[in-house]
């Protein structure tokens, strides 16, 4: 069987909870999470940048004057911290179906005296897993990548882009390993 050492994607998946309640945020990453529809990203001891759909930008309360290239990026950062949080609720799932397999895997055989198949059944069940745990770190790396693009052309954004890049290593250099 395989234990599941990928904390950021229960964070992700467990913290999504409600999605639909205006009053409540929904963490994304340690940094961001969203809020009425925008994305908050949050920085210590600083007002939080909050970003919509429509690519714009307010600290503070105060919209920020963005190019239109600007804007490009805010919309992508919007769409990828989405995406990430939607990668995150569908492995979260694959999670909790791989561990229901794993159960009616080991009860089916344990009664039926067949226990070589429990592994290769729950086996299969975690690939899928694992497949979706990729999707968020590639949907982390994208994220970041934004960040820092954001950061070099929008000054006002560079206090905001702490996403670093061993987060995305250490995402992708998690391994599901065997028990």
């Amino acid at each position: 069987m395989r234990a599941y050492l990928l904390p950021m994607m229960i964070l992700i998946a467990t913290s999504v909870t409600g999605c639909d309640r205006s009053d409540h945020y929904d963490t994304i990453t340690n940094y961001i999470s969203i809020h009425d529809g925008s994305i908050a990203v949050h920085a210590p001891g600083r007002a939080d940048a909050d970003i919509t759909a429509a690519g714009d930008l307010n600290i503070s309360g105060t919209s920020v004057t963005v190019t239109t290239a600007q804007r490009d990026l805010l919309k992508h950062y919007y769409s990828t911290a989405l995406t990430l949080r939607n990668h995150g609720i569908a492995t979260g799932n694959a999670g909790i179906a791989t561990a229901g397999k794993a159960l009616s895997s080991v009860a089916s055989g344990l009664a039926s005296g067949n226990t070589d198949k429990i592994d290769s059944d729950v086996n299969a069940s975690a690939a899928k897993v694992e497949a979706q745990a990729a999707l968020i770190c590639n949907d982390l790396a994208d994220l970041r990548s934004t960040q820092e693009t954001l950061a070099d052309q929008l000054p006002a954004f560079q206090p905001y882009a702490l996403i670093k890049a061993n987060e995305v290593e250490d995402c992708r250099g998690r391994k599901i390993s065997r028990e």
